[in-house]
């Protein structure tokens, strides 16, 4: 502790023994003047410290800034563009690994163009299916889609969603 009085526990000490209430440092501070006035300093430190009244806000706080929460357009949800950051993402190193590397490259200009090229007999194949599927099976093909729609577009207003009201906050 100081280096006039060797024999002087650590403050450390002092204090751990002061909170447990016993202990051969806190004998010693009866004993030695320096200690004691330690002790007494951080006592009446606490002392003035538990005296000190914790602030309370104004009583018209809550209702200041929920009104200021109210006023706030609500935020763009991370979800939405979180996923769309992924999927640009993704695109970008498909790119990426298509542009690098040539036997990829060679084989999606193949690709492209058989498609160009087989394009008009798949989507005359695509339309006639879809024009028996309809035929045979309009009314359930109908609900099927009407609930994917719905499905769909409930799944959009969730992840929008709207923000919490001021009284539930």
């Amino acid at each position: 502790m100081t280096a006039t009085i060797p024999e002087c526990p650590e403050l450390e000490v002092l204090f751990t023994e002061l909170e447990a209430g016993a202990g051969p440092a806190l004998a010693h501070a009866r004993e030695c003047e320096v200690c004691a006035a330690i002790l007494e300093e951080h006592r009446q430190l606490e002392k003035d410290l538990s005296r000190l009244a914790d602030p309370a806000p104004p009583p018209d706080f809550v209702h200041r800034v929920m009104a200021r929460v109210a006023a706030e357009p609500p935020p763009l949800h991370r979800e939405l563009w979180t996923g769309l950051s992924i999927l640009a993402a993704s695109l970008l190193v498909g790119l990426g690994v298509l542009v690098s590397n040539d036997a990829a490259l060679s084989g999606a200009g193949t690709g492209l163009a058989r498609f160009l090229v087989d394009g008009r007999a798949f989507l005359e194949g695509l339309r006639s299916g879809v024009n028996a599927l309809w035929n045979t099976a309009a009314a359930p093909v109908a609900g099927l889609f009407a609930l994917l729609l719905l499905s769909s577009l409930f799944g959009i207003k969730r992840l929008a969603g709207n923000g919490p009201q001021p009284s539930e906050a």
